[in-house]
């Protein structure tokens, strides 16, 4: 072998050398990038949760560094992902929206150990492979790795149409609740009308021509307006129009002239 061949072959081993220490290093901050996002999922209260899922954005900071430097492409997508859905855990004010994003960060972590589990596999066949031996060896680990890779997947899946079921099933009773709510609306709202009408009309009747407001504000609302409240809100809010229409009712028949003489 040749001096020149011999630098050639050196240099190669050292790059390589240098890569796999990036990857170890990503490895570990994986690691700890996953145990924080699981920890944080533990936590009952949002300020725990953020805690736990910031000091997982910082390892995960570190990982996107690394795979950038190691060459591992698949654990360096996983980090970005898990950086974009820790981003948004941490922009999320309400405690399941956080935890759904912290959870969705913790399977992109694992994505990454996996994926760099791969890297370090290539890289150690890669280096090993001399004959043919070592070449069957490679095919079987990679078989496994990719078996592997393949339940991770399918775990990943069966979470991700879990909580779109969950979602769609908020959505039906969300659904639900406004057509309730609209057909409520409708009927209370057609009711007071009426019962608008025939409070003018016995006041007319009781010689009362006090012509002020029943209500301080009109009773019809908007489809929009109904969406920000429960039904027994909505339903409060209408007993209490009934109520102010009663007392306005009262009110007119004790200040009527007929009264005072």
């Amino acid at each position: 072998m040749t001096y020149t061949s011999t630098l050639l072959v050196g240099l190669c081993l050292l790059c390589s050398s240098l890569f796999a220490s990036q990857c170890h290093l990503a490895y570990q901050d994986a690691t700890y990038g996953f145990q924080h996002a699981e920890t944080a999922m533990e936590a009952n209260n949002i300020e725990q949760l953020k805690q736990y899922a910031k000091r997982s954005k910082v390892a995960i900071e570190k990982v996107l560094l690394s795979t950038e430097k190691c060459g591992c492409v698949d654990a360096n997508n996983a980090s970005y992902d898990a950086l974009e859905n820790l981003e948004k855990a941490l922009d999320k004010k309400v405690f399941e929206s956080t935890r759904l994003f912290v959870n969705r960060a913790k399977a992109n972590a694992q994505a990454i150990i996996i994926a760099l589990d791969v890297c370090s596999e290539n890289d150690l066949n890669f280096a090993l492979k001399e004959n043919e031996d070592n070449l069957l060896l490679q095919e079987q680990q990679l078989l496994e790795q990719k078996r592997r890779l393949l339940e991770e997947q399918r775990k990943l899946q069966a979470q991700l149409a879990k909580q779109k079921e969950l979602q769609e099933q908020i959505q039906r009773e969300k659904a639900l609740m406004q057509a309730e709510q609209k057909a409520l609306k409708a009927e209370a709202e057609t009711t007071l009308s009426e019962l608008e009408a025939l409070i003018l009309q016995f006041k007319r009747t009781m010689g009362c021509e006090i012509t002020s407001p029943l209500t301080e504000e009109p009773f019809e609302r908007t489809v929009m307006e109904l969406e920000t409240e429960s039904i027994e809100a909505t339903k409060i809010y209408y007993a209490n129009k009934a109520r102010e229409m009663a007392n306005n009712l009262l009110n007119t028949l004790q200040s009527c002239e007929w009264q005072k003489q």
